[in-house]
């Protein structure tokens, strides 16, 4: 491999690693706000059915 090929490939690494970290903490990150707003609105739906009472 000559030397003048090295910063090519490891552009093109930094860009394949920041792709599968993406791939990897986006929908770990979107299932994690999905049970957040789980618990929020099941939360709110408690509070609510006490202060009718």
């Amino acid at each position: 491999m000559f030397s003048h090929e090295s910063i090519p490939l490891i552009i093109i690494f930094i860009i394949l690693l920041l792709g599968v970290l993406t791939a990897v903490l986006h929908p770990v990150h979107a299932f994690y706000s999905w049970l957040q707003r789980r618990r929020e609105k099941s939360s709110a739906e408690i509070a609510k059915e006490v202060d009718s009472r």
